[in-house]
């Protein structure tokens, strides 16, 4: 459970007793004393939390359980997002320009400013998704053992890391297609239109601009990149395509590519930032436009990341999954005792 996943599996043990559990035939009578056995066998493996869960949402108490529970803290995370980036960016890309110069960009709210929301969004869930690992990996190494169970809210957390990946890719490809449908606005239209028109007035027989060109054609190779790897992740989660992976497949997936996504992810936003980093024209009303705000989590995931694949906390860390635990940890253990 310390990486993050978009696929909510605690351990290898529990994977392989779902789905010896699966593949038991309980077609009649005599089998039901089979079945309760494995049953009991999943909630033994299972943390106090998952007994609660899987209870709750268990087919006999149906009258009590909620609509899709597991999608209410990664769905209110997401909507409380968007609401924020929302009215920040309503304020610097249409308010701002309406009481500074008295200028009509009202129509940029239906497209251009929901295109500018659902990247922030997507970027920040995906990142979401990892950071409980992280946090996890940490807490491992300074316990220095894994039988020590995670705190209640980080087990909630990493509980939920498929549904913020799958929310992550559901925003990602909203960005995409309103992306692709820029060109058929009107909008741009009439512009692209105002933009030959001052080019024909300016006698200029050549607009190219090298290093804009360069800029577009990196940032958007990344972004299709990055999509097409989200891609992969969100159809491994899917639980028919989970249970045929074996689970050095499903770990090199989930692992792998999901932090080759969100590398590439980031990457996209930092071009896309190229030289507006120091552009003072950026800092509408005295605050960072929203890339820069959206770089920042990715970032420090990426960077905790790289600390714990150095060679020593590595090691360390692999051997308290396989088991070890250090000395002072099993000190204390045989003072309490």
């Amino acid at each position: 459970m310390a990486d993050g996943h978009l696929y909510d599996l605690p351990s290898k043990e529990e994977i392989w007793v779902q789905q010896q559990w699966k593949t038991v035939d309980c077609r009649d009578k005599l089998n039901e004393d089979c079945r309760s056995e494995q049953e009991q066998n999943n909630l033994e493996h299972s943390s106090h939390s998952d007994v609660s869960a899987w209870s709750s949402t268990s087919p006999r108490n149906g009258r009590n359980a909620g609509l899709f529970p597991e999608w209410h803290l990664p769905l209110t995370i997401a909507l409380v997002l968007a609401l924020i980036v929302s009215i920040y960016t309503l304020a610097r890309e249409v308010l701002h320009p309406f009481l500074m110069n008295n200028k009509n960009e009202f129509y940029r709210i239906p497209v251009l400013v929901v295109n500018r929301v659902l990247p922030v969004i997507s970027i920040t869930l995906l990142s979401l998704a990892y950071m409980p690992g992280i946090i996890a990996a940490f807490l491992q190494l300074y316990r220095g053992t894994k039988y020590q169970r995670f705190p209640a809210w980080l087990n909630t957390w990493m509980l939920r890391r498929k549904q913020f990946g799958l929310l992550c890719f559901f925003f990602a490809v909203m960005h995409a297609l309103y992306s692709l449908s820029y060109p058929s606005r009107r909008s741009y239209r009439y512009k692209l239109l105002n933009w030959a028109y001052q080019q024909v007035k300016q006698q200029k027989e050549n607009a190219w601009v090298e290093h804009d060109v360069w800029r577009m054609e990196i940032y958007v190779c990344l972004g299709i990149l990055a999509l097409a790897v989200l891609s992969i992740l969100a159809i491994a989660s899917v639980p028919s395509v989970s249970t045929s992976l074996s689970w050095r497949e499903f770990q090199f997936i989930q692992r792998k590519l999901g932090y080759m996504a969100l590398l590439l992810s980031t990457l996209h936003a930092l071009v896309f930032a190229w030289n507006k980093w120091v552009d003072v024209n950026q800092f509408i009303w005295h605050t960072p436009p929203t890339f820069m705000i959206s770089v920042l989590l990715p970032i420090i995931v990426l960077l905790c990341k790289v600390i714990l694949l150095l060679p020593c906390l590595d090691k360390r860390l692999r051997k308290i999954r396989s088991g070890w635990q250090s000395s002072k940890r099993t000190q204390n253990k045989c003072v309490h005792l």
